[in-house]
């Protein structure tokens, strides 16, 4: 049972498999080391369910919710948020993505929070590092220095989530992360002083580079090209994961395409798009109840996730009709 005399810090940051939610959390776990942090990760269709089932620990008295590199769609949400509050929890929330800082005066989000950051500038992971650094003067000297340390981890997380690409195993460290699990790689992460890949990680590095081979070798096989005529491209497919990576890949070469991957694994679509492009993904991702950044945005629909199943019945309909077996 908590105490009034022990803080309890409650995290949800954006999953599964993030990178960058997942460094975020481990920032706030390294600032308040030694005390209890609970993380969850949540993908963004489910961020309104996890944020509505967060409970206080303490009575509110000692309680410190953090939500980071992740925003919901629902009043009650922030309602929600609210009533917490109001018992006496401090609630901080760090964001990234432009379907959050569009939106920061809608009425989801008129929440009295203790304090939010709302920028495309960085990336949350090096938010959520920066806006705690300035806090950390609080800490005892020894845990100011360790924490002070985790930056390059953050620097990491950013250089990959804003498509920077200049710390060369930026990538690696993504793709690990989503091989292995946000919250198993959180646990991993949480234990390392500094930013070498422990033997799991190092493992689902391996693993994860044969598995998006794979995902991209059925990208490849199932490519649509569908010209718009207004000088835009769509270029769809399916993959089985790691489909910022695939993606990538499907726009080498191209000029004015929209990349969007069903990915069957996660049933989700990432929107991605080729370098010359300025269409917003993100405004296209929220208008289908999804959301993201301009360049990198994603969104899910029941309708897709029928759609293989309902090709697969008209297939074998026109066959068993035109030509019955035997």
């Amino acid at each position: 049972m908590a105490t009034k005399n022990r803080p309890v810090i409650q995290i949800v940051s954006h999953g599964p498999s993030c990178l960058d939610g997942v460094m975020a959390a481990t920032a706030i776990e390294r600032f308040y080391h030694g005390q209890r942090v609970i993380a969850r990760l949540a993908a963004n269709h489910d961020s309104d369910r996890v944020i509505q089932g967060l409970e206080l620990k303490t009575g509110g008295e000692a309680d410190e919710i953090w939500i980071t590199d992740l925003s919901w769609n629902l009043v009650e949400t922030g309602e929600h948020l609210t009533e917490l509050i109001g018992k006496g929890a401090r609630v901080y929330w760090i964001d990234h993505h432009r379907t959050a800082v569009g939106r920061a005066d809608a009425p989801e989000f008129r929440v009295p929070f203790t304090a939010r950051v709302l920028s495309e500038d960085y990336s949350a992971a090096l938010l959520t590092f920066d806006f705690l650094a300035g806090r950390a003067g609080s800490l005892p000297p020894e845990r100011a220095r360790a924490f002070a340390d985790f930056r390059a981890f953050a620097a990491i997380a950013d250089d990959h989530d804003r498509w920077i690409h200049r710390i060369p195993e930026s990538q690696d460290w993504a793709l690990a992360v989503q091989t292995l699990g946000g919250m198993d790689s959180y646990r991993e992460i949480v234990r390392l002083e500094h930013p070498r890949m422990t033997r799991r990680l190092k493992t689902a590095l391996e693993e994860g580079l044969q598995a998006m081979e794979k995902s991209l070798a059925l990208a490849q096989s199932t490519i649509v090209d569908h010209p718009l005529g207004n000088g835009l491209t769509v270029r769809s497919a399916c993959c089985f994961g790691y489909s910022s990576e695939v993606a990538a890949k499907l726009y080498e070469g191209l000029h004015q395409t929209v990349v969007a991957l069903f990915d069957l694994r996660s049933q989700g679509v990432s929107l991605r798009r080729s370098a010359d492009c300025e269409v917003d993904l993100s405004a296209l991702a929220r208008a289908l109840g999804g959301g993201g950044h301009a360049a990198a945005a994603g969104f899910s629909t029941p309708d897709l996730k029928r759609a293989p199943a309902e090709r697969l019945a008209e297939l074998l309909g026109e066959r068993l009709t035109t030509a019955p077996p035997d």
